[in-house]
């Protein structure tokens, strides 16, 4: 590399002598006077002198670089279970089952007489059981790792605990659709619990249908529930009428006699407080074939366990097992349990496949 050559030194103490340097187009600076002094490249004279241009130097491109607040999480697919079924936080973590009591009314009414003996009432007694599943999940930080995640504006701990969280919840809800088949226990699904009624076939396939087809299901659906629960469900009784994802524009469709009537508009007419729920699960769970159920939310029948038609357990939706402060990090382990779905009261769902 060639040294470069000196061609004018002035220490600070001369600067500070000399004074400012001024230049006027009388003094008839030439090119290398000019040079000398530090201007050098010149070919023209600009009418006022300003101080050279500096070249940009190397900046790093994390220098230039702005995180915004926050972490934006991948999206998980909806679970909807639990505004399908509710939930009710009942037993321990560590109970082996949960049993719920059903008592069958017997008895009949005689005519009365002075010499007869007297007809006595009684009730058979019934127990659903369901089993628990239980679920456990852990994380752990390392020094290190939580400092460089933090530059880098993340929060390993909470992240990690959110995958704990959303994980647990996966679990529960698929067996609160599909049960757990084990040898040791007994739980049962959304979609598999023995006491549902079975499957009754609809008029057409809802996509591409016609009003007065998806209508016509609809109707047949709320009439068998009415007729098997005696007329206990009514028209303004609460019902649930859950459909496969990816099925609400067929609640668009519209009435071709009815100028701008659609399926949605009619089912708020006649049924007014039916809800509609929208679940992924229910996207060919019949052998490939779409499903729906409809239900009544809630009967009272002067029971005293629940009111609610479709139960599901949960002993313990997320349970802190316990946390570890190490030299080098932090570990945390969570559990949670479930027995699953219960079905109190059959006469109250009907299901319809091939929609």
């Amino acid at each position: 590399m060639p040294v470069s050559k000196i061609k004018f030194h002035m220490s600070g103490r001369d600067v500070k002598k000399h004074g400012q340097l001024n230049i006027n187009p009388d003094q008839k600076w030439t090119y290398g006077e000019l040079a000398q002094i530090g201007f050098g490249g010149f070919s023209a004279m600009d009418s006022a002198i300003s101080g050279g241009a500096m070249q940009g130097g190397l900046i790093q491109r994390e220098m230039l670089q702005h995180v915004l607040h926050g972490v934006i999480r991948t999206a998980t697919r909806v679970r909807v279970l639990d505004e399908i079924t509710g939930i009710v936080n009942a037993g321990e973590w560590h109970d082996e089952e949960i049993i719920l009591n059903v008592a069958t009314p017997t008895g009949k009414a005689e005519l009365y007489g002075d010499h007869t003996n007297v007809p006595l009432a009684s009730y058979a007694q019934d127990q659903e059981r369901r089993g628990l599943v239980r679920f456990e999940l852990g994380f752990q930080v390392g020094k290190l790792e939580e400092a460089r995640q933090s530059s880098a504006g993340f929060v390993a701990m909470e992240e990690k605990r959110n995958s704990v969280t959303e994980s647990l919840e996966q679990g529960r809800e698929r067996v609160g659709y599909y049960g757990f088949n084990s040898p040791e226990t007994r739980v049962f699904g959304l979609m598999n619990e023995p006491n549902l009624p079975a499957y009754e076939t609809a008029k057409s396939k809802w996509k591409g249908g016609t009003f007065a087809d998806i209508t016509a299901d609809i109707t047949d659906m709320f009439s068998r529930i009415e007729t098997s629960s005696g007329g206990i469900i009514k028209d303004d009784t609460p019902i649930t009428l859950t459909l496969p994802l990816g099925f609400r524009s067929t609640l668009n469709v519209a009435n071709p006699v009815a100028r701008g009537e659609t399926v949605k508009q009619w089912i708020n007419e006649n049924y007014p407080n039916m809800r509609l729920i929208f679940s992924p699960e229910f996207v060919g769970a019949n052998g490939g074939a779409d499903v729906a159920y409809m239900f009544a939310d809630s009967i009272d029948d002067g029971s005293t366990a629940t009111s609610a038609v479709i139960l599901q357990v949960v002993p313990a939706k997320y349970q802190l097992l316990g946390s570890l402060n190490q030299i080098k990090g932090y570990m945390e382990d969570a559990t949670n349990a479930t027995a699953g779905v219960f079905v109190t009261r059959p006469w109250a769902v009907t299901r319809l496949t091939g929609i």
